[in-house]
């Protein structure tokens, strides 16, 4: 038993045999502790009928593991008898670790906040907030690294002033270098914020006419009606002016219809009467105005415009169609012809007057 005692005094680099034992049993200790953590609490809790919280109690396996082992390593760092300036190191590594394990656990968090957010995002009829969320949530986590960065310098005595300044410095020259993209980054924000269109809406921009495939932070990408794919940067955009057609709450449609000089009083009615008939019956008429407008060189013309509340182009143009169809057939069935350019000529044989 004597022997055994001194085995654990035995001194090997300046620290006893059982100073050694306890660090061991230390870290021991910490794993045992990370183990019934995740065993018996957060396996336990992650299935949690809650989708978002099993997943935000998962995600704290490793933040929660990494604080565990680093309290143990400080506390060996007490136990063993090491140098002042090694201990003076330790507790500077302490402090960067804690600043780290904060930082982990925050970007953990935000990750969280995004999970719990994304099915309420989804379910809006805007398409722009979910490509927004995932920008910030890297905007966010970029900005916790950033702080921590800042933190762990003043820590560590460095005059964080003298850094930001000549990061100002330098910025001011990035920034000079880099105006275009700033521009279009700026341009990005605008465009979540006001929501001129969103993916898969019909814009008219730039001279390009075509729906909204993507938007990103450099620029917005439109599929035009040829099938070409045209990149614009989101600085011209914010300082464009946008033609949304998708937000239209109707497509207006303004024509003629000319029937010809020899039609008579009686007809030139029922050509109104059909027009309005025709217009006012279909599904798709929002409203309209039917007028005898005009006599034209070659025809009598009958001003026509359609608001038709179908704005999916396809649509509109089935609707016209069908119109368009049935306008014809009753014209035809009340002998009502449409008129097409002529000319007629008259000629006078008048007698020359006798001398």
């Amino acid at each position: 038993m004597l022997s055994l005692m001194n085995l654990f005094k035995v001194q090997f680099m300046g620290n006893s045999v059982s100073n050694y034992i306890l660090c061991f049993g230390v870290l021991l200790a910490a794993g045992i502790a990370n183990r019934v953590l995740n065993v018996m609490v957060i396996n336990k809790f992650k299935n949690f009928k809650l989708r978002t919280m099993g997943k935000a109690v998962d995600s704290l396996r490793g933040p929660l593991s990494f604080l565990l082992y680093t309290i143990g390593i400080v506390v060996i760092v007490e136990i063993l008898n090491i140098p002042q300036i090694a201990k003076r190191g330790a507790e500077q590594v302490f402090k960067i670790a804690i600043a780290v394990n904060v930082a982990y656990f925050l970007v953990k968090a935000v990750d969280i906040f995004v999970d719990y957010l994304a099915p309420y995002v989804e379910k809006t009829e805007s398409k722009l907030d979910d490509q927004l969320l995932p920008i910030l949530q890297k905007v966010g986590k970029i900005f916790i690294w950033i702080i921590t960065v800042a933190v762990i310098l003043d820590n560590l005595h460095y005059d964080i002033k003298s850094i930001l300044l000549s990061m100002g410095i330098g910025g001011v020259a990035i920034a000079l270098a880099a105006k275009d993209s700033i521009s279009n980054f700026f341009g990005a924000i605008t465009i979540f914020i006001d929501k001129p269109f969103q993916i898969g809406d019909r814009v008219q921009l730039e001279g390009h006419d075509g729906p909204v495939e993507s938007i990103g932070l450099r620029s917005t990408k439109i599929r035009t009606l040829d099938g070409t794919l045209v990149i614009v940067p989101n600085g011209k955009v914010a300082e464009s002016v946008i033609n949304n057609i998708q937000k239209r709450p109707f497509i207006k449609n303004m024509y003629k219809i000319g029937v010809t000089y020899n039609t008579s009083y009686e007809k030139l009615e029922k050509a109104l009467e059909i027009l309005r008939s025709v217009l006012k019956d279909h599904a798709s008429t929002e409203k309209y105005w039917v007028y005898f407008k005009e006599y034209a060189d070659y025809s009598l013309n009958i001003l026509v415009i359609h608001w038709c509340k179908y704005t999916v182009y396809q649509e509109f143009l089935q609707a016209t169609e069908e119109m368009n169809l049935e306008i014809k057939k009753r014209f035809e069935e009340n002998q009502i012809e449409f008129a097409f350019p002529t000319q007629s000529i008259y000629l006078e044989n008048a007698e020359k007057p006798k001398s």
